[in-house]
């Protein structure tokens, strides 16, 4: 080795200094750096994870949204239909109420109208009777001794007048 120029110390101190250098280089660089790098890929790992799960978690809550709109849709359609048939159901019965009501005030005023009809015509026969026993004192030039018994015949001449339709 002599011949080569390769000097035996000089070369053990420098494979002693080169397995130094790698030892320290790989202590204070290599070992760091790949610890480094390891760290990295673990945050970029779980940072996929977590994109992916946000993702899920963002589709779930869409879907759920999507449901919870089309519940709500739902249920105000049914909530319109419900409103819908009170709506017909109320016009109906107020419907219903205010005919009862006109025909109640018609039957009343019909009862009123024959009430108020009889009245007239008892005043009318009563009025026809007193003249009737007047004009028979006048032809007669007397007073009649039973008053009475004359508006009772009158009476019921004019009720048998009225009853045979004359």
């Amino acid at each position: 080795m002599d011949q080569l120029g390769i000097q035996w110390e000089l070369l053990i101190s420098q494979v002693v200094n080169f397995l130094l250098l790698m030892v320290i280089l790989r202590l204070t660089l290599y070992e760091p750096v790949l610890r480094m790098l390891e760290q990295r890929k673990e945050r970029i790992s779980q940072s996929m994870k977590d994109a992916e799960r946000v993702a899920s978690a963002a589709q779930e809550a869409e879907a759920e949204k999507a449901r919870t709109l089309d519940a709500a849709r739902r249920e105000a359609q049914e909530i319109r239909a419900q409103a819908t048939r009170d709506t017909e159901k109320i016009a109906h019965e107020i419907r219903s109420r205010a005919e009862q009501e006109a025909t109640e005030i018609r039957m009343k005023a019909q009862e009123d109208a024959e009430k108020q009809v009889q009245t007239a015509l008892s005043d009318a026969n009563r009025q026809i009777a007193e003249l009737a026993i007047l004009a028979t004192e006048q032809l007669l030039g007397r007073e009649l001794a039973n008053k009475s018994e004359q508006e009772r015949f009158v009476a019921d001449f004019l009720a048998q007048q009225n009853g045979s339709g004359g």
